[in-house]
């Protein structure tokens, strides 16, 4: 039987259904007035995402019946929010966040904010999806911080990544070369084209983005748990790979075609997220609709 997640008539809403659609429009305007005011990243693409997942697992578990927090337990999620909060202010001076403020501090604090939230209605179902977008960002900034000093975990990550955009280009009739990290191949224009594949080019933080992702997706449907669904999460895996894949080919192409400046360094800014987001639409809207069979509208009655 299929799954819906509608939304609630106004006049007939609880308050835990009107909290989590509070919430949720409140997390987006913020997150937006953020975008406004703050430069382009990789990395806000990454929290919007998990900030998206977030918000839908709230608005499902805002149809399901809850058991309340106590009045001390609403207290400690109180507390725990406020000193959240505190945390998303002296996460840059302890080292992990990134000068002046970045979206994952701006995320702590709404994380924070979300906590204070839940332990003043006592929503106790509300929990882990308003503090999952938090542990991401902590286990993010914390990983970005041990690779500042250590890249053992990406390195091997990187032939691979050579190879394959080796082949690829070889395949469209670029004879490309390549020297540890390196690849390099001549521009129609008739300049050289020099890549150079680092820890950023293999797709380690989209997949920690899709790991964070599967566990909110994971965490708020129960249902999800099932064999077909952890081969739908593999192909997931795979596909967030690809993407990645496909983003230094199409680097290399526009190198290829335009020359090495221009194009090409306008291209390695923006591909990668866009790339990224459509790959994410695409199997999360599948997951969603298909697999869970949730939708937002039902059908109406014949």
């Amino acid at each position: 039987m299929e799954n819906v997640m509608v939304f609630t008539p106004l006049k007939k809403i609880n308050e835990k259904q009107k909290i989590a659609y509070l919430w949720t429009v409140f997390v987006f305007l913020s997150i937006i007035l953020f975008f406004l005011f703050t430069k382009t990243s990789y990395q806000k693409i990454d929290a919007v995402f998990i900030w998206i997942l977030s918000c839908i697992g709230i608005l499902y578990l805002a149809q399901k019946p809850d058991i309340p927090l106590g009045d001390t337990g609403g207290r400690k999620v109180i507390i725990l929010g406020i000193l959240v909060v505190f945390f998303s202010f002296v996460n840059i001076p302890l080292g992990f966040g990134n000068p002046p403020y970045s979206i994952g501090d701006f995320s702590i604090f709404l994380a924070g904010f979300g906590l204070i939230l839940v332990g003043a209605y006592r929503i106790r179902s509300y929990i882990l999806p308003v503090i999952l977008p938090l542990i991401a960002i902590i286990g993010f900034q914390v990983y970005d911080h041990f690779l500042r000093n250590e890249d053992l975990i990406a390195a091997p990550l990187i032939p691979p990544v050579v190879f394959i955009t080796q082949f690829l280009l070889n395949s469209v009739g670029i004879h490309a070369k390549t020297a540890g990290n390196l690849i390099w191949f001549n521009s129609i224009p008739g300049a050289p084209i020099y890549l150079s594949i680092v820890s950023d080019c293999t797709g380690i933080w989209s997949m920690g983005t899709f790991t964070i992702a599967t566990l909110i997706v994971m965490t708020s449907f129960p249902e999800s748990k099932s064999r077909t669904g952890f081969f739908l999460i593999l192909i997931g895996y795979m596909g967030t790979y690809v993407a990645n894949l496909m983003r230094v080919f199409i680097i290399a192409l526009s190198g290829y075609f335009f020359g090495p400046v221009g194009i090409i360094e306008q291209t390695h800014i923006h591909i990668g997220w866009i790339v990224f987001t459509l790959w994410m639409v695409i199997f999360w809207y599948y997951f969603f609709t298909r697999f869970l069979g949730l939708t937002l509208i039902p059908a109406k009655n014949k």
